[in-house]
């Protein structure tokens, strides 16, 4: 799938969906291994708990303690490696996106909180190409430096900002990883909620 092949329309669902009213920090690695990925995550910001096999929802979740709100869920769509933390923001704090593009060649993510606080990061090669807030206003001319447009962000409308900001990660990815499908992870486990 190519960057002129995703619209914003593919994510038009999230400006409506409820389900991440209280935020959104959800990560592309170029990778197709989450447990690799998931390493360099525990090394910023170790797991607590992980998810047994076979463990219903239920189970799960009363199986967790007050201080172990903060999950991150993992999977693999089209050679990406996805992260969603749910009470954690870790994927756009420094250093875990420039270890991530370290090991892994890029990382893309996108952040917002329910005080509509939110963050772009995008990582290659262990340094920050772009990071800047959602919805922020910018020269689209200015392509040369970090807080500059790139050619993925052509025709995104950022008043939509949520739904900008998926498909620019998804353009810049070239797959759409996040949909308004439930997520199926492949691995769940608690960490810090930095």
């Amino acid at each position: 799938m190519t960057s002129t092949e995703i619209s914003q329309d593919d994510f038009a669902w999230v400006e409506e969906d409820d389900r991440f009213d209280m935020g959104l920090c959800f990560t592309l690695v170029h990778s197709a291994d989450p447990e690799a990925v998931l390493e360099v995550f525990n090394s910023v910001n170790p797991r607590k708990v992980r998810r047994a096999a076979g463990m219903s929802d239920d189970e799960w979740m009363d199986s967790l303690g007050d201080d172990d709100l903060a999950q991150r869920f993992a999977g693999v769509a089209g050679g990406w490696v996805w992260v969603l933390e749910e009470f954690a923001i870790n994927a756009v704090l420094p250093p875990l996106p420039e270890r991530l593009s370290d090991a892994f060649g890029t990382s893309i993510t996108v952040q917002w909180d329910v005080n509509l606080l939110s963050t772009f990061v995008y990582a290659v090669d262990g340094g920050i190409e772009r990071h800047f807030e959602l919805g922020r206003v910018a020269d689209p001319s200015d392509r040369s430096v970090p807080e500059g447009y790139l050619d993925e962000e052509d025709e995104i409308d950022w008043d939509e900002w949520m739904s900008g900001g998926l498909c620019m990660q998804a353009r810049l990815a070239g797959v759409i990883a996040l949909t308004a499908d439930p997520i199926e992870p492949l691995i769940t486990e608690t960490c810090g909620g930095a």
